[in-house]
């Protein structure tokens, strides 16, 4: 009888904070290290990367020669390689430290050099995502140094680095969100995109599609994507192609689905967001987790006369006409007319712990690209190689993922699975995984039992992790999410009026 494979997790813990100067070198000389240059300032960062490789017993015969590659097991000569950092945001949306939002460049720095090790003069670097859509990506390449790290690999490693900003469209006013004017496009993948069809193999299998809302209004195209026995996906080629995927995540909270690391951060995967469902419209009581249930009937009819109005009319005609009646007086006795009273407290749709919906797209995603759900890596012979770092050095709780509360969490974690990687950081951020249904189903379907994840930490004794009663990185739980904090924490202060 074969025994049941072991996930493998490390932990590590830093004093400091990331360091300043790029293209973050390391302070210190490793054996490994081939190019001799070093940073002045103390960089832990890299040294807690390469500390959780070394802990989890990496290319264990040669540690501390200069052969020492912990990769070669993942990364071949000759391999393409996509680094995928969490890059969502180029800005904190109410001015807070954007680090507490996106992965901070010097964790991407740490794993690139030993990918770039691996790969021993021979293949490809590729690091990008898909932004949010009003993300401004020449910002992000200025925050992140992006442009730097690309020239460091092209001239001291000569391996040929690409950054990628892998969408579709750009929608520069915020103020046009939902609308799909307003939109700019975007070179996009330079691979082009794959649809992949789930099926019958689908979450969203059994639930009626018209229902449905993805990122836009147009839920129409959305429909298009999700019928009683289609639910497809399309995803960046440039990634699905790759032959290896490393999944740089931040430790964060999110609003729709608890908290969003590996297996949330495929989204950033997908090259059509519209296809993505993100909540169902209406009330509870219809089969929707839109708002909560409300406490004036007539909010029913409200959000009814709100939806055939963005169904129905075309919407370069409903946003002339929205746009009209907002310069007038007449608007805002409209806006306060239609408002439902969730709408006037801000309860953003979809955010809160009764979401039904995301958790589902989200297991779909990962679904199809790491367990294969719609065959396509069988067929095409493309087997998925990955590797997890989850940047924890400064995380983000309460108001996630696009404006939380820094957490100085000092940590970074590694990982050979995503999934496993997601479940050991969602206990040490204090959260129950109970609470978070997209890691709870994974875990049932994949994982099963505690016992088969392999941690080992220098800060946390292996029996300390699943302990109920110890508390770790103290995380805050989104609002509405009263049964995901483990210690009964309250969430921090919101940005918006709750």
């Amino acid at each position: 009888m074969m025994s049941e494979p072991v996930f493998n997790v490390s932990a590590s813990r830093i004093r400091g904070s990331y360091p300043r100067q790029a293209p973050f070198h390391p302070s210190e000389h490793y054996p490994e290290y081939p190019l001799g240059e070093l940073s002045a300032e103390p960089n832990e960062v890299y040294d807690a990367v390469r500390r959780n490789f070394l802990l989890l017993g990496w290319d264990r015969e040669h540690v501390n020669t200069p052969e020492w590659n912990p990769l070669k097991h993942l990364v071949t000569p000759g391999d393409v390689v996509f680094i995928k950092p969490n890059l969502v945001d180029d800005q904190h949306r109410f001015g807070g430290d954007v680090f507490c939002v996106i992965t901070h460049p010097s964790v991407v720095r740490a794993v690139a050099d030993y990918v770039a090790i691996a790969l021993k003069g021979r293949g490809k670097i590729i690091i990008g995502d898909n932004p949010h859509v009003d993300a401004h990506f020449d910002r992000i390449l200025e925050l992140c140094h992006l442009g730097e790290l690309q020239e460091l690999y092209r001239r001291r490693f000569g391996i040929e680095c690409e950054v990628l900003d892998l969408r579709h469209y750009h929608m520069p006013d915020l103020r046009y969100y939902g609308f799909k004017t307003g939109r700019v496009a975007l070179p996009g993948d330079p691979l082009g995109f794959t649809e992949l069809n789930l099926g019958e193999k689908s979450l969203f299998r059994g639930i009626p599609f018209y229902l449905f809302r993805g990122t836009y209004n147009d839920r129409f195209e959305t429909f298009r994507y999700h019928t009683s026995r289609k639910h497809s996906y399309v995803f960046s080629n440039s990634i699905l192609y790759a032959d290896v995927f490393i999944s740089v995540p931040k430790l964060k909270a999110h609003a729709k689905v608890g908290v969003t690391l590996n297996v949330k951060g495929l989204i950033g995967t997908i090259a059509n967001k519209n296809c993505l469902v993100h909540w169902r419209i209406g009330f509870p009581r219809f089969g929707g987790d839109e708002y909560p249930n409300p406490a004036r009937k007539r909010d029913y009819l409200k959000l009814l006369f709100q939806h055939l109005l963005t169904d129905f009319i075309p919407e370069r005609i409903y946003f002339r006409l929205r746009n009209h009646f907002n310069e007038r007086p007449i608007g805002k006795r409209y806006h306060d007319w239609i408002a439902i009273d969730s709408q006037k407290k801000r309860m953003l749709r979809g955010a809160a712990e009764t979401n039904d919906t995301t958790w589902r797209m989200t297991v779909d995603v990962y679904n199809a690209f790491v367990k294969d759900d719609a065959g396509y890596r069988k067929q095409n012979r493309r087997p998925l190689k990955a590797l997890s770092v989850i940047d924890g050095i400064i995380g983000g709780d309460t108001d996630g993922p696009h404006f939380p509360h820094p957490v100085a969490s000092k940590t970074i974690l590694s990982g050979d699975d995503l999934l496993a990687t997601d479940v050991v950081a969602t206990r040490l951020a204090d959260y129950d995984l109970r609470a978070v249904k997209y890691l709870q189903h994974l875990f049932d379907q994949d994982i099963r039992r505690h016992d088969r994840i392999r941690f080992v930490s220098t800060d946390i004794p292996p029996d300390g992790l699943w302990n109920p009663a110890r508390r770790h990185l103290k995380f805050r739980p989104p609002h509405r999410w009263p049964h995901l904090s483990l210690h009964d924490l309250e969430p921090g202060d919101s940005f918006l009026p709750l």
